[in-house]
């Protein structure tokens, strides 16, 4: 049954990405201090919100070939770093990667792309946090009209 599973209820749900994410920090902040990391090998950067990115380059050979077949070879050529951040870092269910590609001025699209792996939280998400939420406040509601508990005893209780 569901209701004696703990690891199952939402609220766990949520701490283990929390969790999961504050290591993914951690990590990324110790593989970017060790100048020999792969991290810096690739010379991978990130942001405020430990987004792990860098640009590459297409060659002008890669170009000609249709933008499809151009991403795969793309992807293919990631094989590498994919492996480091999902096996070695240990984050494989956890990263999602993109890939934008730059364009000039004018609007034209360059040979340059920008490859982004996000951290992607499993369970955290508006719908989930909306549910959470309702179903937190019918559980408060219920055992305040089952107790009959006046409001002032129920923020009691929460201080």
């Amino acid at each position: 049954m569901k209701l004696f599973k703990p690891s199952t209820w939402q609220i766990s749900r949520f701490r283990r990405d929390i969790l999961n994410y504050r290591d993914w920090i951690r990590v990324i902040k110790r593989e970017k201090g060790d100048k020999n990391s792969n991290f810096n090998k690739w010379k991978l950067q990130y942001n405020s919100f430990y987004n792990v990115y860098f640009t590459h380059t297409v060659e002008e050979t890669e170009a000609q070939l249709p933008e499809r077949i151009m991403q795969a070879r793309l992807i293919e050529s990631f094989a590498p770093l994919h492996r480091y951040l999902d096996e070695d870092l240990g984050f494989a269910e956890c990263l999602v990667p993109e890939m934008n590609q730059f364009y000039d001025d004018e609007g034209n699209p360059t040979l340059t792309y920008l490859v982004v792996y996000r951290f992607a939280f499993n369970s955290i998400g508006f719908w989930p946090v909306v549910w959470f939420l309702i179903k937190l406040s019918a559980l408060i509601t219920g055992l305040v009209l089952t107790f009959k508990l006046g409001m002032w005893a129920w923020l009691a209780t929460l201080i």
